[in-house]
């Protein structure tokens, strides 16, 4: 389904970092976007009631695929990586924010995530500290496995939390942006009908663009 969308009004806090050179030159305008009509109380991924509002900010990127793509750069810098040996991670061209409404169920879903990103975390702290520990005792039988499990293992590691953090915050799933003014978004019917029946959350557009 389409939502509406206009820029920022004001420039999005925090996201600096996102607009630095990577030493690849986009091939669109970076745009800030946000959402710009009202969402209703209906959880787009799972159509049940929504409990709370969350905000969720995600990113478009700059890709072979698509200048404006919606999988994130870690995706698609490992998957270039594996095929050519070079991993050229894309740069973020949009900048998406939005309140989503959220139920139950997302809710303990998202605190599933962030709690097995966590573990993870410490985990690889606690081989830190016993690589650490072995090195310093020169316990030879561990230090071996324990330097395979730190590196590649805590680099494989990161991208899993980083995917896992992204998981918990997740609430619709998105498509590439063709048109800054709209983007395209699967969401459960119940939260499609609330949108489409309900004229006080489907602003009148002059032209709403078919899904590519």
């Amino acid at each position: 389904m389409t939502i509406r969308l206009r820029r920022c009004q004001k420039a999005l806090p925090r996201t600096r970092a996102f607009w630095l050179k990577t030493g690849q030159a986009l091939r669109v305008e970076p745009l800030e976007l946000e959402i710009a009509q009202p969402l209703p109380d209906v959880c787009p991924g799972h159509g049940h009631p929504a409990v709370a509002r969350s905000h969720v900010q995600a990113c478009f990127y700059d890709t072979d695929l698509h200048p404006r793509f919606h999988r994130t750069a870690a995706e698609r810098g490992l998957g270039k990586a594996l095929r050519t040996g070079v991993n050229q991670i894309a740069p973020v061209s949009t900048i998406l924010v939005g309140e989503w409404p959220v139920c139950d169920r997302c809710v303990r879903t998202a605190r599933r995530y962030r709690w097995a990103a966590r573990s993870l975390l410490w985990l690889m702290a606690a081989n830190l500290v016993a690589v650490v520990i072995v090195s310093v005792a020169n316990i030879d039988p561990l230090l071996v496995p324990l330097g395979l499990a730190l590196f590649p293992g805590s680099l494989l590691g990161l991208m899993v939390v980083l995917h896992l953090f992204g998981k918990s915050a997740q609430r619709v799933t998105y498509r590439p942006i063709y048109d800054e003014r709209f983007v395209f978004v699967q969401a459960h019917p119940r939260f499609r009908a609330a949108i489409e029946q309900d004229p006080r959350y489907r602003p009148l557009l002059d032209k709403e663009p078919d899904m590519p």
